[in-house]
């Protein structure tokens, strides 16, 4: 795959000139691999690049077409050999051939910190821990068409010192829809990074997502980092082998704690975490359920109309096994307020949690931190929490539903939906 790259006073584009290897056809680099194919567009950015160091640029490129290129690549400049070490790793399935390559390319750095941010609860616990660092988000355009968000207004509400929204296609240039893998929520901050001197990009991946398999069980990243890099994550350590390291700050903590962290932004409008009721959240939805759920256990006084999540669809959800963040609701379950009976006869089943580590922060993921940023990052975060103790992290390490048996679609499953239907026509009737 050849790529070229062109920025004028009002953009910047991406092409990539497909070759022999490369096809039209590829995967998705997260979750289950879900098939995309590419509709030939060029990507598109609204921010016109002034310079961009040739390594940020390989790897911009490689972050988005990764899925699509079937072995040789050329830049647009020529690249140094830390872009050719950052993506030898076994992991990367395709094994690449870089054309161009040039040893006489200084290594890149920068002195600012940016945050990729989505506008949601775990970016916006981020931006509360370390509101000096520069924010950056990209809005989407689909068929043509901006889609609309409420982020894009709260980060141009911040002004030009503090924020940028990068307008894109890249997340809807394939089917379906979507970021080709999850680095390319980063691609704005590497294509800013070079004019605004960033040095670190920081990301809102929270513990759930970095150590419990999102919840499932419980993910060694740290003997990870054999055979992943420093990171312990073969994407995350490329950017950190190219020099410009990424880090979520609250990889360490649970939703709980961010949710903690950014109940006042969130009681100002100020996150964004649904928008299916016309961009607002709908308070229906698996994702509003989680974070009310969240909520009950974090906002002292907090209330909740449940009535709108007790449906069929939600019920399936939590029989579902593994649970998806299932460690939420097992300790809710154990220490929190009573939630209502249709989650608690559904979650009784998950493991215990004895002591308090989902409120706590797990102190050796700082270690996957670049050096330079790690003291800083490290202080600032545990000035707010507090860390876990060593039979805390044996408990989190012990945490695992993948022997539990999945009651969706079960004869007791279907019974309980229908109990439950019968319940809410019922309650319909009398009200």
């Amino acid at each position: 795959m050849r790529f070229e790259f062109e920025s004028d006073t009002r953009q910047t584009i991406i092409r990539a000139i497909f070759e022999g290897e490369d096809s039209f056809e590829g995967a998705r680099q997260e979750g289950p691999g879900t098939k995309i194919t590419y509709s030939g567009r060029d990507i598109v950015f609204d921010y016109p690049v002034e310079s961009m160091h040739p390594d940020l640029l390989g790897l911009l490129c490689l972050i988005i077409f990764y899925p699509f290129i079937g072995g040789e690549v050329t830049f647009p400049q020529a690249v140094s050999p830390r872009l050719v070490k950052a993506f030898e790793p076994a992991m990367f399935k395709t094994r690449l051939r870089f054309t161009n390559v040039d040893d006489s390319v200084e290594m890149y750095s920068g002195s600012k910190m940016a945050l990729s941010f989505g506008g949601g609860i775990d970016s916006t616990a981020v931006r509360e821990l370390l509101p000096e660092a520069f924010v950056v988000h990209e809005a989407h355009i689909r068929d043509g068409q901006v889609m609309p968000s409420r982020s894009v207004e709260i980060v141009q509400e911040m002004g030009p010192e503090q924020g940028r929204v990068v307008l894109t296609n890249q997340r809807y240039v394939s089917q379906p829809g979507g970021w080709h893998g999850w680095t390319c929520s980063t691609a704005t901050s590497l294509l800013l990074a070079t004019d605004f001197d960033f040095g670190i990009i920081l990301t809102g991946s929270n513990l759930g997502s970095t150590l419990l398999w999102n919840g499932s069980k419980y993910f060694d990243r740290f003997a990870a980092r054999t055979h992943h890099g420093f990171t312990g994550n073969f994407w995350q350590s490329a950017f950190n082998t190219v020099g410009i390291p990424m880090f979520s700050p609250v990889c360490g903590v649970s939703e709980f704690l961010t949710m903690k962290l950014s109940l006042k932004a969130l009681d100002a409008g100020q996150v964004v975490y649904c928008m299916a009721d016309k961009g607002d959240a709908c308070f229906k939805c698996l994702k509003c359920f989680r974070r009310d759920v969240i909520r009950t256990m974090v906002a002292s006084g907090s209330s909740v109309d449940w009535v709108p999540y007790d449906r069929a669809k939600v019920h399936e959800h939590l029989e579902n096994r593994p649970l998806h963040f299932g460690h939420l609701y097992s300790y809710v379950r154990d220490r929190g307020p009573s939630l209502p009976r249709f989650v608690m006869s559904r979650v009784k089943d998950l493991p215990a949690i004895k002591s308090d580590w989902p409120m706590k922060v797990h102190p050796g993921t700082f270690e996957f931190c670049a050096d330079q940023w790690r003291n800083m990052i490290s202080d600032r975060v545990m000035q707010r929490l507090e860390s876990m103790q060593p039979n805390e992290v044996e408990e989190l390490q012990s945490w695992d539903q993948s022997l539990l048996q999945s009651r969706a679609g079960t004869t007791r499953g279907f019974i309980s939906d229908v109990a439950n239907r019968l319940r809410l026509i019922i309650r319909s009737q009398r009200t």
